[in-house]
């Protein structure tokens, strides 16, 4: 299926992500009312009455309130949930810990604010800093059934968490290994919001994180937004299961991202699909600078599909590749990249690999290679790596206008025709 943004789709889509928020504000109903939230006590109070009265869904913070939290608020009710946060920070700086195994792995279940639940979240307006731990957690019950839990965030920022800045778990292991979670997928909408310094107290550790196992897709959206200087990756969608991955991203930078494990750097956008699922990705004027490993990272494992449509999109600086794209298993490779430009990268500037039983249909139009230490553009479709001999019908590469400068090799292809 091809993605087709229109003119007017970025303020479409901003609109759509501003009215859920307004639609779910005006269907509640039966809120109780209370104090609005200044300070620890308070925020406590309102979210322990949330907890035993599912009537209440909404709490409302005093404009630029200013609160430091001595532990974890821990949020367990069923029942959807808004918070307004008129301005207002939350410090974590007290609130939670974390522990380093020998080999300086992070074990922990605290956050700053942590969510135990199916119920869909809504924040607006909020700020979230200096977490001991993760800032912003999402934990789905392994029983969840239904319908997809929801998570809009608009104009939040959270920065300078230990660990990930926005975790959304739908993962029984605490290591986020397996493949065992809940029946439901995760659908997160992101706008007008910030996700910078974060991951920056322990290895791999994300600015934005979600794992999602079991049964259920990944479904987010993120426009306006800025996901920058993080330790670990900028953003990574990890899903395992029978589930995919549909990412759709206008206006967002991804820069200096990856940093914190040398011997082990991380990516920009990183996703990750294990297990019978497809990834697809749109992506839309975003800018991805000076991340340590991959600037865009997209693997594919097991039976499905890659499609990934880039428009205006500039990646630059990266340690390794500037663009990656890896399917190994049973299943094809779309890729439509326009006014697309990959520099001064110390690996390949755009690569795309297929390996298994599969086919790639790749088209470059008005697409700049420039500088990058190894090939311009490499595009491979193999049946079993390193094959002699190709056993299947080749892939096409459609181009025009695609200019490559100053790169260790220039186009490299294999069982690629272009057409």
């Amino acid at each position: 299926m091809t993605i087709i943004l229109s003119k007017n789709s970025l303020e479409n889509m901003k609109q759509a992500l501003l009215g859920i928020s307004i639609l779910a504000a005006i269907s509640a109903t039966n809120v109780l009312a209370i104090s609005k939230v200044s300070d620890e006590s308070s925020f406590n109070a309102a979210i322990d009455a949330a907890n035993l009265d599912n009537s209440i869904n909404k709490i409302v913070f005093e404009k630029n309130a200013q609160l430091s939290l001595s532990h974890p608020v821990i949020y367990t009710g069923n029942q959807d949930l808004m918070l307004f946060g008129n301005g207002a920070t939350i410090d974590g700086e007290n609130a939670g810990s974390f522990t380093l195994d020998n080999e300086l792995l992070a074990s922990t279940e605290d956050g700053t604010l942590i969510f135990n639940t199916q119920g869909n979240i809504t924040i607006q307006q909020l700020s979230i800093v200096n977490s001991a731990t993760r800032g912003l957690v999402i934990n789905i019950p392994q029983d969840a059934q239904g319908d997809d839990i929801q998570i809009s965030l608009d104009a939040v920022d959270i920065h300078g968490s230990a660990l990930y800045g926005l975790h959304i778990d739908d993962n029984a292991d605490k290591f986020d290994d397996g493949e065992i979670g809940s029946a439901i997928g995760i659908e997160l909408n992101i706008s007008d919001s910030s996700f910078k310094d974060n991951g920056i107290g322990a290895i791999d550790f994300d600015g934005i994180r979600v794992d999602e196992r079991g049964q259920g897709d990944i479904h987010a959206t993120i426009i306006n937004t800025h996901i920058d200087g993080n330790g670990g990756d900028g953003l990574e969608l990890d899903e395992a299961g029978r589930g995919s991955v549909d990412a759709k991203l206008q206006h967002v930078t991804f820069n200096d991202n990856g940093f914190y494990n040398e011997d082990d750097l991380d990516d920009g956008f990183d996703i990750d699909e294990r297990g019978a699922g497809d990834i697809e990705v749109s992506l839309f004027k975003v800018l991805v600078n000076r991340n340590k490993d991959e600037g865009l990272d997209f693997d594919e494992a097991g039976s499905g599909d890659v499609k990934i449509k880039l428009q205006r999109v500039i990646v630059m600086g990266t340690v390794d590749e500037g663009i990656k794209i890896d399917e190994h298993g049973e299943g094809n490779i779309e890729t439509i990249f326009s006014n697309v430009m990959v520099m001064d990268g110390g690996d390949d500037g755009i690569q795309v690999t297929e390996q298994g039983n599969g086919h790639i249909e790749s088209e470059l139009q008005k697409v700049s290679a420039i500088n990058n230490n190894k090939s311009g553009v490499k595009i491979e479709q193999w049946f079993e790596k390193d094959e002699k001999l190709s056993v299947e019908k080749g892939g096409a590469l459609h181009l025009n206008k695609l200019a490559l400068t100053g790169n260790g090799s220039e186009l490299q292809l294999h069982n690629v025709n272009v057409e």
